[in-house]
């Protein structure tokens, strides 16, 4: 196992590039830094490997970094929502939220769906632009009334934490 990891950690971590006019002394400084990161990354692979089921380095720097993948698709995901349904005056353009991400313009736009919306506007206390999702706070206080039709407004109100809903102009 001890094997395999440091043969990842010579992959994963590389020997920098020699430079043309760097100094010898630069160059071992670079390669003693990078020694070190592969005996740490060794250490890690091996510590997952052993807490894994598999007890495979390779396996388990992949369930790693899928899990990893998993976590910035999501975290992609709630930017982009958060970009086109919840920025004020206007969302973003498509095509600018499209090349920060690195995707297409129609990915962009089919990334959001109502469950983030929620989300979202939990999170930051307020509904989105086209008031299609509205804080569970919000829902909550407009529960507290009899009927639809007695409830207030909450066009023009926004939620403040340890407030409730205050009148905005």
């Amino acid at each position: 196992m001890m094997e395999a990891a440091r043969e990842l950690s010579k992959i994963l971590k590389p020997d920098p590039e020699a430079i043309e006019g760097r100094a010898p002394k630069e160059r071992e400084e670079e390669l003693k830094a990078v020694r070190k990161q592969r005996e740490a990354l060794a250490g890690e692979l091996v510590a997952a490997a052993q807490s894994s089921p598999t007890e495979d380095p390779v396996l388990a720097r992949l369930q790693e970094l899928a899990r990893k993948k998993r976590e910035i698709k999501n975290e992609i995901r709630l930017l982009l929502t958060y970009a086109r349904e919840f920025t004020r005056p206007e969302p973003y353009r498509l095509k600018a939220l499209a090349e920060a991400a690195d995707m297409s313009i129609s990915s962009v736009r089919t990334e959001c769906d109502k469950g983030d919306k929620a989300y979202i506007a939990d999170q930051i206390g307020r509904s989105d632009l086209k008031k299609t999702v509205m804080p569970t706070t919000a829902l909550e206080y407009l529960a507290t009334f009899p009927s639809p039709s007695t409830a207030p407004s909450l066009e023009r109100r926004q939620y403040e934490p340890g407030m409730g809903f205050i009148q905005t102009d």
